[in-house]
């Protein structure tokens, strides 16, 4: 089997506004979709939706200059050989996992569709029929964050992410607020997106009181964020800092490493997104399996991630609520707080192409 031709489309999907640290919105997502296909008549899907400019190193009109390089380095090789093709990847590319995750999701796709079976069973089988998702919530204390939570606890779930404001007082209010409102059972993480200096993180820590939380990803460095693991206590989960293998071993040696957000595009796709995964139940670290933005297309590939991995190690996946705009047929499903990925082969959700519109480029 050989890619024959590769596509690029783009689509806006409007998305509930979600913020993240210092007050950064998003209401729309900057969706690049490719198609590949094949001499055997069997096409895969894969997409990369970064959140906006200023999060981390990637825009969406960089993922698809990006695309612009690679793709045509692809026609004529195998898709299924996955780690050939990350490989060929990563030698004509440094970095830019965004860029590659797109194509690593399509040719995974490929598999799982050539040999008539969900990604799931490729990646370990199903493990965790049901894996629990996790919901964001308001910035600000009030009425609005009280129905957040309760619209929330209606879908049965039990786990809440706050973001930071970047105010020092407004966080601990936040937090003393929000530890006065949880229930027996339920979790609560506070994702500062490494808005905070470290100062800041020890000053909200102490001021906090007894709440039982996690701080995500509080400063921008790991290095910042071990220091306030180290001198706080606070359970720390890493993000944007941990992106491979290195970071993971050097936080689980540090003795800081409590949690892991492991974010699709922001690794590079599948292929290294399953490398991270495996360590982290080799090292028993309780993992969070997400992407950076989200899309129903790639909340699908988290499910199937989740399906394949020890409950033990899962701290939760995405919550695909939020899109309004609806972009595949047969997405993953959410019930009970639980996600439930679609039992069809490959990745079973396939973009709808009446509302993905006519490719903006073709390679091949």
């Amino acid at each position: 089997m050989k890619i024959t031709r590769i596509s690029v489309h783009q689509v806006d999907v409007p998305v509930k506004p979600a913020t993240i640290s210092h007050d950064r919105v998003m209401s729309v997502f900057d969706e690049t979709l490719v198609r590949v296909e094949t001499d055997a008549g069997i096409e895969g899907w894969g997409d990369s939706v970064p959140w906006g400019s200023n999060f981390v190193a990637a825009f969406a009109r960089g993922v698809r200059a990006g695309l612009d390089e690679l793709a045509p380095r692809l026609i004529g090789h195998d898709p299924r050989m996955v780690a050939a093709i990350g490989e060929r990847m990563d030698t004509a590319m440094t970095g830019q996992p965004y860029v590659k995750t797109a194509l690593d999701v399509a040719c995974w796709d490929i598999l799982g569709r050539s040999l008539d079976t969900p990604l799931y069973m490729l990646l370990g089988g199903m493990v965790t029929p049901r894996p629990e998702v996790v919901g964001s919530v308001p910035p600000q204390p009030g009425e609005e964050l009280e129905a957040a939570m309760a619209a929330l606890r209606a879908d049965g779930i039990a786990q809440f992410s706050g973001k930071t404001s970047g105010n020092v007082a407004e966080d601990i209010a936040y937090l003393r607020w929000m530890g006065e409102r949880m229930h027996p059972g339920e979790s609560l993480k506070y994702d500062g997106n490494g808005g905070w200096r470290v100062d800041e993180a020890v000053r909200v820590a102490r001021g906090m009181g007894d709440i039982d939380v996690y701080f995500e990803q509080p400063c921008a460095t790991y290095e910042e964020c071990r220091v306030v693991r180290r001198t706080t206590g606070v359970p720390l989960i890493l993000d944007e800092s941990a992106t491979d293998v290195g970071v993971v071993l050097r936080a689980k040696e540090d003795g800081v490493l409590d949690g892991l957000n492991v974010k699709l595009a922001k690794v590079g796709g599948i292929s290294k997104m399953r490398l991270i995964r495996d360590l982290c139940v080799a090292l028993n670290v309780p993992m969070e399996i997400q992407d950076s933005s989200y899309s129903e297309l790639a909340c699908a590939v988290v499910a199937h991630m989740g399906h394949s991995t020890p409950e033990r190690c899962i701290r939760s996946v995405i919550y695909p609520k939020g899109l309004k705009k609806a972009t595949v047929t047969n997405p993953p499903t959410v019930a009970g707080g639980r996600m439930v990925a679609p039992d069809e082969p490959g990745i079973g959700a396939v973009p709808m192409l009446d509302v993905i519109g006519d490719p903006i480029a073709v390679y091949g």
